[in-house]
């Protein structure tokens, strides 16, 4: 029974470990009673998620954690007083608004307080021709709003007086298309989405990425445990994401099991249990439905390191 526990242990520390170096630092792995080396390690290991997560993610923030992702470049053209002249596509995919939304309005209605201060500083550089490029980190507002944080060039072209406003970023694959799925319903729908709207819909993504290994509860107990009704943390989640919760919880299970299959030598009935199934024939279905390809058919990683197997 000891020997079962702190096998139980060891796959849990192992799953730990695992989402972390995919970039998820809300998972907590549950103290024992037990008093030895295992139980130290748990603890460090909670400790460095902590740590992670309070220094990479902050609440309201758009929360990055996603498999499948593509590099965008994102650009705005701005006048002397910096408002916003013309822009390439991405700037509306990544900030959520329709064109009309920002042609002549300020930057400043898209940035937070303090990042506007600080493009003031480089306009008055500018203005006093002490330099005519620069890197800027900037805190954005999307129409949800909700922030991220990117690194900005900003450059003063040669003998005009507009300024590119240029960034790199990564966002979701589905993301691009997210622009064509509004429309005027949607629109009507959610003429105001406020920030406290956006805060529980980002808890309740954090909640069901950090319990993936766990039935999903139904959705009475997600509302009366987000401290809301079924009506809004349905429709709510829908709007952000584009998908039901449901659907969301399967398909990120299958993600994360196939990178599990692709990265480790655990036996495939082990991941599919590490992944809230309890039923492999279902598992595989459900795998093939989403891949194309059934469980023992994704090719693994032969240099993994054997001895992490648990039988």
């Amino acid at each position: 029974m000891e020997d079962q526990h702190k096998e139980e242990r060891i796959v849990a520390m192992h799953q730990m470990l695992f989402e972390m170096a995919r970039g998820n630092f809300s998972n907590r792995i549950p103290l024992s009673s037990c008093d030895d080396e295992l139980e130290t390690l748990v603890v460090l290991i909670n400790m460095v998620a902590e740590e992670m997560k309070e220094s990479i993610f902050h609440a309201g923030y758009i929360n990055p954690h996603s498999s499948f992702r593509f590099i965008t470049q994102t650009n705005l053209v701005l006048d002397y007083s910096f408002c916003i002249q013309s822009f390439n596509p991405a700037v509306l995919t990544i900030l959520g608004y329709e064109s009309f939304d920002l042609v002549g309005y300020s930057i400043a209605t898209f940035v937070t307080p303090d990042s506007y201060q600080k493009l003031n500083l480089v306009k008055e550089a500018f203005q006093d021709a002490l330099y005519n490029q620069t890197m800027l980190p900037l805190q954005f507002l999307t129409k949800e709003l909700l922030l991220f944080s990117v690194d900005c060039a900003i450059t003063k072209l040669y003998n005009r007086d507009e300024v590119i406003l240029s960034f790199v970023v990564s966002i979701p694959q589905i993301s691009n298309v997210a622009l064509e799925q509004k429309n005027s319903d949607d629109s009507a729908k959610h003429p105001n989405s406020r920030k406290s709207d956006a805060l529980l819909i980002q808890k309740v993504y954090d909640y069901i990425l950090a319990h993936l290994q766990e039935p999903l509860p139904s959705l009475k107990e997600l509302a009366r445990y987000f401290g809301t009704n079924e009506y809004k943390l349905k429709d709510g989640f829908k709007h952000f994401f584009k998908t039901s919760i449901y659907k969301f919880y399967t398909v990120e299970r299958l993600k994360r099991a196939f990178l599990m299959i692709q990265q480790t030598t655990l036996p495939l009935k082990n991941i599919a249990t590490m992944n809230g199934f309890t039923d492999y024939p279902n598992f595989s279905k459900a795998f093939k439905r989403q891949f194309g390809v059934s469980p023992n058919e994704v090719v693994r990683n032969s240099t993994i390191d054997s001895s992490i197997t648990i039988d």
